[in-house]
């Protein structure tokens, strides 16, 4: 057996020699946290990405994967949709997860976290990504980062830094600075594991 992690998009992913059975998962990337505001009205955090896992038999190693990573947006924005199709040969129902929505900044008020990713539907183990949290008024400490399927969520950090604790992991929501004018936190990436049996 062999697993390979794919961190970037491979339209022609190849399987090795010998390859009849594969176990497939797909964690899609987390939401981009919101600012915080001049007043230290706090953004809210990233929403995580869903996951997916599939097994898929009678496959040949002379098929290939479409393997889309899904990308980490702007402050405030949505990680986008990461996803496993067949590129040739064998078929199968393309395996899709959703990313994890971006939090809104805070602006005179306190900003709202994002929605996780929707269940997927097309795994045989779905989980749908965890929402982000809303802006709060936590003097002196930051918010976390919100975990998924592979990350765990971050502890808070000490009010003096600029940003909030960074994202651990795949998949996690951004979280959002507990200083005045400051900036959101990324969420984690996207990965898809390919693991591969004879």
């Amino acid at each position: 057996s062999k697993y390979t992690v794919v961190v970037a998009t491979d339209a022609t992913f190849d399987l090795q020699s010998g390859t009849t059975k594969l176990i497939i998962e797909v964690q899609a990337s987390g939401g981009y946290a919101g600012n915080t505001d001049g007043s230290v009205y706090r953004g809210g955090s990233g929403g995580s990405g869903a996951y997916s896992r599939k097994f898929l038999s009678g496959m040949v190693d002379t098929d290939k994967l479409n393997i889309t990573i899904g990308s980490i947006g702007p402050i405030a924005s949505s990680g986008t949709t990461t996803s496993v199709a067949s590129a040739s040969g064998t078929s199968f129902t393309t395996i899709t997860c959703i990313g994890g929505a971006g939090g809104v900044s805070g602006s005179g008020g306190w900003g709202v976290g994002g929605a996780g990713g929707a269940l997927p539907t097309t795994g045989d183990f779905n989980i749908a990504g965890g929402d982000g949290g809303n802006g709060v008024n936590n003097t002196g400490y930051q918010q976390s980062s919100n975990g998924s399927f592979y990350s765990v969520s971050n502890s808070l950090a000490p009010a003096s830094a600029s940003i909030g604790p960074l994202t651990l992991g795949y998949g996690g929501g951004g979280s959002a600075s507990n200083t005045a004018s400051g900036s959101g936190n990324p969420g984690g990436a996207a990965v898809v594991i390919v693991w591969e049996y004879k």
